[in-house]
Formats: structure tokens, sequence, C-alpha cells
């Protein structure tokens, strides 16, 4: 086996794919002939005895087994025997590897090998948790997809470990109750009980109500109820349902029974729950609290870019600025807000529901498919406020033109590079954050392979920034050129690199002395009071007679 340090370099750069999963549950009818497996293959014994034929080789089980197929090998069952509760999870999945990776395209290979296979050995109660959360996401709707991505993956990265990991830790028992939390969320459609619960978690039922109740101060059935309530209360935002159809999509079989519980819940019937006034909304997106204080909006708790920009009635939530960047915040500021909406990015959204799902309803709003305006006019529907966004679009648009025409006539209609730098990497930017100021509002044409992947998608979506090095450069001639930097001291530093850096002299602009140094920090806000604040910036920026007087000697801008 390899060891536990590598397990993660094995799994960079590949795909898992998964093809099949089937729970048997009839033990004496799961006749698996030598016919030679086709995908990579988990077969997960739960209360069996027998034994396994592995291309030729004897397995014996006894309760609980784990064991992989690589394409091509074989297994038989024999004499295999169990009770009512006896189960096989039978997973089949592909595996491929990148071979190659362009901005144009990506190509992967299949892999037929394995670091493991045959009889494995890991921790096989923490194994059945996740493969319960694997099935639970298994289906046809692509919905989930995202879920069983993950669940696959953490399947597969538990197996390639050596070491099982101990669950008689306190820490291992909280994420054991996480696992239950996890699986509430997944699977709050279905019956669940206190019983279900605790098999997951691996726990007396009564003992892990209490560690539960210790955890997240209410008991699991209250939670998975909030949870339930909170759905209910999304699906009835952006749609309108059937009472009938919306019972059965949060758990209950019973509409008149949903409908009381909604009201004891919520103070008003599902009928009338969409046309009511939220009493206060949470932002968990700094662009997305610029949008509501735009709509006239001072949400209860937000993110906010700035302190400044922080009104004294709010509270000022300390946020990842990344899906992947752990959540320190704990849920006591949450609850003592009393949302009823939290507002989110879809890039964060399973982050949210996991930490704070039973307290208010979450609504995610798509980031990249979505420009500004979009995402002005989704959320101003939640909030009914559709002409204030209607008012402010136009007002842009307005002032866009006007900033346009100031703009062109002191600095004219050239093309420009929108450059951020960072530690590692450098990004060439297009129609969004800071170049839709440049782009979009001023209409300043950029480089012509930027244009070329912009005309590619819908103005401002999807296609955000591409990664280029400073011999790139070259492929992208522009005009003048915009630097994004971290502080002031990084672009005085870039500066004098740049004006002696024969690979950077080598794009005109440099050469010339055609380009402005601007601080990432406050031109990143893609958001409509942030845009409006940085066009007026822009303008005076580009309008500078100074510059436009004697460009080949252009004076450089801070700030």
């Amino acid at each position: 086996m390899i060891r536990d340090t590598d397990h993660d370099v094995y799994l960079e750069g590949t795909l898992l794919e998964l093809v099949k999963l089937e729970v048997i549950t009839d033990i004496a009818e799961w006749k698996r002939t030598a016919e030679e497996a086709a995908h990579h293959t988990l077969l997960f014994f739960v209360k069996v005895r027998g034994q396994l034929h592995l291309n030729q080789n004897e397995i014996p089980i006894h309760g609980k087994a784990l064991c992989l197929l690589l394409p091509g090998m074989s297994v038989q069952g024999l004499n295999l025997s169990g009770n009512a509760n006896s189960m096989i999870y039978q997973l089949e999945f592909d595996l491929f590897r990148i071979k190659e990776n362009t901005q144009s395209r990506k190509v992967y290979d299949r892999e037929l090998h394995f670091p493991v296979q045959g009889n494995l050995q890991t921790d096989l109660l923490l194994f059945q948790r996740k493969m319960q959360l694997l099935a639970s996401a298994y289906g046809t709707s692509s919905v989930r997809e995202h879920l069983r991505q993950q669940y696959l993956y953490a399947l597969v990265e538990l197996i390639l470990k050596d070491q099982p990991a101990s669950i008689t830790t306190p820490k291992d028992a909280d994420a054991s109750l996480q696992l239950t939390i996890q699986y509430m969320q997944d699977a709050y459609q279905t019956d669940i009980n206190l019983d279900k619960l605790a098999e997951i978690a691996g726990m007396h039922p009564a003992y892990y109500s209490q560690r539960f109740k210790q955890k997240m101060n209410k008991s699991p059935i209250e939670f998975l109820t909030q949870i339930r309530m909170n759905k209910a209360k999304e699906i009835l935002l952006v749609s309108a349902p059937q009472i009938r159809d919306l019972s059965g999509r949060v758990g209950y079989r019973d509409e008149f029974y949903f409908s009381r519980r909604f009201k004891e819940n919520s103070g008003y019937a599902p009928t009338q729950y969409a046309n009511e006034p939220l009493s206060s909304i949470i932002s968990l997106s700094y662009p997305y609290t610029d949008h509501l204080m735009t709509l006239g909006i001072v949400p209860s708790a937000a993110q906010f870019h700035r302190k400044s920009y922080l009104p004294t009635e709010s509270i000022s939530l300390t946020l990842p600025l990344h899906a992947a960047d752990s959540w320190e915040i704990g849920r006591k500021t949450f609850l003592e807000a009393q949302p009823g909406l939290i507002l989110c990015k879809d890039n964060v959204v399973l982050k949210a529901r996991e930490h704070i799902g039973d307290i208010a309803p979450i609504i995610s709003v798509p980031w990249a498919s979505q420009d500004v305006f979009d995402h002005l006019e989704a959320i101003a529907e939640l909030v009914g406020r559709q002409q204030l966004a209607k008012e402010w679009i136009e007002r842009h648009a307005y002032k866009a033109d006007q900033a346009k025409k100031q703009v062109n006539k002191k600095f004219g209609s050239p093309t420009v590079a929108i450059c951020r730098l960072m530690n590692s990497e450098m990004r060439l930017y297009g129609a969004r954050n800071v170049g839709h100021i440049f782009y979009r509002a001023l209409q300043l044409s950029p480089p012509s392979l930027i244009a070329g992947e912009l005309n590619q998608h819908r103005e401002g979506t999807n296609f955000n920034w591409i990664n280029v090095t400073p011999e790139d450069m070259t492929q992208y001639e522009s005009d003048y050129v915009i630097f994004l930097n971290a502080t002031k001291q990084a672009s005085a530093k870039l500066t004098q690199e740049i004006m002696t850096d024969p690979v950077w002299l080598r794009h005109p602009a440099i050469r010339q002395g055609r380009y402005f140094m601007l601080q990432w920090d406050e031109w990143m806000v893609y958001a409509p009071q942030a845009i409006q604040q940085l066009l007026e910036r822009a303008v005076s920026m580009l309008s500078d007679s100074s510059l436009t007087s004697s460009p080949v000697n252009m004076k450089i801008i801070q700030g």
C-alpha cells in the first residue's frame, strides 16, 4: 500500500467517474460469476458471512469486508449468507489521469491500475458511513452530481491511507456527528429517524442524541425539522409549488401536517410566506452585501469588503474568501442575528449548509454564470425591489455612456491589457471585476486574444481570467497595460523590475512607459456601488491631461 503522505499526490490530476452503485440486500441471489470486471469495482460486505474467490485466492468474510477489483480481475462468492440487515455495496468507477492540460483543452487517459487491490484493510465503520452518504446522493438528478463526486473521492482517499483512523477520540466523535449532519442535509426528503442517524454515527441512539445536542444546541430531530422547514422556505422564495408537491419534496407525506408545522415554524402558512417581508438578511459574500445596500437593505450581519463600508447596525462576519478556505466563525453569531434569509454565492453554499443550514433558508445566487446586472436583478426579485434594480441599471448605463465619451475625448480608444500579479502566477482579466470598468463601461478594447475568449461567452459571464507568463505578454500586445498589485510597495518593486527586464521590455507598452499601477483590493469588488465609485476613479485617471499630452513618458498612477 502507498504511504499516507502519498495518497494526495496519487490523486493529483485525476478524475473519478462513478459508473454504477448497487445496494444488494438479497445476499443469496448475489452470484458474482467469474467474468472479468470492466471497471474498478469496490465490493463492501455488511453483516455477511462466507468466502470469496478473488483471482483464485480465497478471502473469508466475517461480518464486514472490503475488496477492490481492478479491470480484468474476477470474483466469485461462495456460501454467502446473511440476515435481514445484510447488504452488499457494489460500486464501479473509472479513474482518469490528466495527460494534456493547455489553455485550449484538457486530455485525460483512463488508468487501469491502482496502488491497492484485493482484500483491503481500512476503517470499515468510517468507510460504511461514507458509503451511505454516497448511496443517499446516488440517482439520476444532476443536482447531486457534485455530492457524488465529493463522496466518491472521500471513499478513494480513505482506502489509499495506510493507517485506519481511530474513532474513539472526542475529535472523531465530532467527525461522526458531522457525517450525520451531512446525511440530513443531503437526504432530508427521505424517511430519517434517530436510530438511522445513530447507526451512521456509530453510537447508541441515546448517547448520539446527547452528544448532538451538546454540539448543536438542539436534538437531531429538531435539527432535521429545521432543515426541512428552511428548504421549504427556499423553494417558496424562488418558485410557487403546489403544497402537496412541496411537502413531499421536503420529507412530509401529509401536506396538512406539513402546513401546520410550517406555520408553527415561520408564523405564516406556506401560501402566504413568499409574500411577507423578510425580517433580516445575512450576506456571506461582500459583493452581495453591496447589492443589498444598493437596493436600500442593510443586512443584519454580512461580509464587508472594508470596515469603512460597515453600517453601525450590522455585524461584520469574518468569513473565508474562497470555498476551499476553512470556516472559522461560530454558529452563535448567526443565531444572534436571527436571520430570515441567508444569501451567498453558489460556490460556498455547501459549506454554508454544513455549518448553518438549520438556522435560516439559504439562497445561492450563481456567481460566474451571471454578470453584475443579473446578480442585482436576482437579489432584487428575492427581496421585492425589482424597480430599484431597474433604476440603478438605467442610471449606470447613462453614467457609463457619459464616462466613455469623456475618456474617449481625452484618452482616445486604445487597447488595454489588465494584468494581476501574484506570488506564484500572473493573470490577464476579462470583462468581470476590474475588467467591467475598462471593457464594458468605458468600452476600451482588450488584446485580440482576450477579445476572442470574451466572444465565446455571454457578456460579463463565465470567462474571468487566464494564466500567462511575462514571456506570453508579447502575444497580448496592447497600447496600455494596467497592473494590479497587492500593495503600493509591490507596485514600486514591479516598476523597477519591468523597466530593466528584457522579457518585459519586449512589450511595446512597457518599453514606452504606457502602464498604470493599481492596488488589487481597491479595484476587485464586482458589485454596483463599488463599480460606480471605480468608474469615477477610472475617468479621473484616464482623463488626466498630463498623461495624454506625452504618452511615451507616461506618469505612473498609484492607487
